[in-house]
């Protein structure tokens, strides 16, 4: 069973496989793995938001930070 086997042998088994698919298939598996990561990501920033780690001010202020050491040109 899949579940199983070890983060190494899950990589391996995973690689051949992709080794194996079309141009189209990959494009697919890239979709997929992209939106698996970006699924995550969201998680991690809902989870923060609700629980007060990151708020409206502060990423305003971030923002103001960021803009004052990167200026438009």
């Amino acid at each position: 069973m899949i579940a199983e086997l070890t983060e190494q042998e899950l990589k391996s088994n995973l690689i051949k496989q992709l080794d194996s698919l079309t141009k189209k298939q990959l494009v697919v598996a890239h979709q997929l793995i992209s939106q698996l990561l970006l699924d995550e990501v969201i998680a991690d920033v809902t989870h923060d938001w609700e629980t007060g780690k990151v708020n409206h001010e502060m990423i305003q202020q971030a923002i103001k930070q960021h803009r004052a050491r990167h200026p438009y040109r």
